[in-house]
């Protein structure tokens, strides 16, 4: 089996949910504060000051996204980050972030060439 190709998984449509999951500002508040502690959707509305309501709407978006997954303990539903659907994420962007490297590097290169000897 082969690696998928990053650049088709950046423009796949996983990758759109992907990224409306991470353009709301309080979906990103919930995934740093499940990242420095797995919790239940009334402890995040506590701590970031929104309603459960709220908070459960938006867990749901970001278990769409597979961002987050939950799991049964007692009677609570625990929520915590896939880290390594955030990697994924972050080694689709680093794609991105690559090709400027190679972009800049190549300008740096022809300044210097460019660049009278003195």
């Amino acid at each position: 089996m082969s690696t998928p190709d990053p650049r088709a998984l950046l423009l796949g449509e996983r990758a759109d949910v992907t990224f409306a999951a991470l353009s709301d500002r309080t979906r990103r508040r919930i995934l740093v504060r499940l990242a420095e502690a797995p919790d239940d959707a009334g402890a995040v509305a506590r701590d970031l000051e929104v309603s459960r309501q709220a908070v459960a709407k938006h867990l749901r978006i970001l278990e769409n996204a597979g961002l987050v997954h939950s799991t049964s303990v007692s009677r609570r539903r625990v929520h915590d980050v896939d880290a390594a659907r955030i990697a994924e994420v972050s080694d689709l962007l680093g794609v991105v972030a690559r090709g400027w490297d190679r972009r800049l590097e190549a300008i740096k290169r022809e300044a210097e060439r460019r660049e009278p000897q003195g």
